[in-house]
């Protein structure tokens, strides 16, 4: 079952990186070819050397389609993730360790928005973006990201936080820190597992974005990668080797960022979980 299991979710995968490593030719024979008779770098040279071969609108390349939407997609997952584990933290804190009237209830109103399907959402984003001169902006993106990890981020950092024992905040209250003096220097230090945890699941899914930017964004100076590289689907052609050697290049920073905060987000969610 294991076996079963791991060829279903690396089977894609090893699919898109061969057909980067295959001539273009190869990549439309029949029966499919699992194994490369010739290995080339041909999509990589085409995107960054010759500008892919391709035209869209506008005459945009794919050099232009994939290079600015790497960017984009950085600068919106880095920015609403440094966003977040400064936000999800002290609402964390808040519903963890304070006191308030309606707390229970606000609380379940938040958790409630998770469940919520976000396709309903994105018209009235829409018509309230044009009003606030966000419609094709990296901020309107930034602003929808943040907004959708909000209510999960809280609830996980909550759950953290309460595994902490209360003495911690005690003898910070006593030594003279604020509320906020004991979070930032007591509690966050001892909550480094949890806090990965929520800024990797926050940069995936920010990252991962497509609905949200597909309604929200019209132009290359906000559109992600996963709406850059549909762009190369053609109404009578479309260029699969340039796809593939993009979703290969926006494969590589996510998992730069799992492998580097690796160690932290197993036992942070254990421990959020079992809370």
């Amino acid at each position: 079952m294991a076996g079963i299991m791991a060829l279903w979710s690396l089977a894609p995968f090893y699919w898109v990186v061969l057909s980067t490593l295959i001539p273009e030719v190869e990549l439309y024979s029949t029966p499919p070819r699992w194994v490369p008779r010739n290995i080339t770098l041909a999509s990589f040279h085409r995107i960054f050397v010759v500008g892919g071969g391709f035209r869209g609108g506008g005459g945009i390349t794919a050099t232009e389609l994939i290079q600015r939407g790497l960017a984009n997609s950085l600068i919106v997952a880095i920015t609403s993730t440094l966003i977040m584990a400064v936000l999800a933290s002290m609402l964390g804190y808040v519903f963890a360790r304070c006191r308030f009237p309606g707390k229970n209830l606000f609380f379940l109103y938040i958790l409630g928005t998770i469940v919520v399907p976000g396709w309903p959402v994105l018209i009235g984003l829409f018509a309230a973006f044009s009003r606030l001169g966000l419609l094709d902006t990296l901020m309107g993106l930034i602003i929808v990201s943040v907004a959708y990890r909000i209510p999960f981020d809280t609830w996980f950092m909550r759950g953290y936080l309460e595994t902490i024992p209360r003495e911690l905040d005690d003898a910070a209250r006593i030594d003279g820190c604020s509320r906020l003096g004991a979070l930032f220097r007591i509690l966050l230090p001892v909550s480094i597992p949890g806090l990965a945890s929520v800024l990797v699941v926050s940069f995936l899914f920010s990252w991962n974005m497509f609905l949200a930017p597909v309604v929200l964004t019209f132009t290359l100076k906000a559109k992600p990668i996963t709406v850059n590289m549909s762009e190369l689907i053609g109404q009578f052609y479309v260029h699969w080797d340039l796809m593939s050697a993009g979703a290969v290049i926006a494969i590589i920073p996510p998992i730069l960022v799992v492998l580097l905060f690796q160690k932290y987000i197993v036992q942070g969610m254990v421990r959020g979980a079992i809370k």
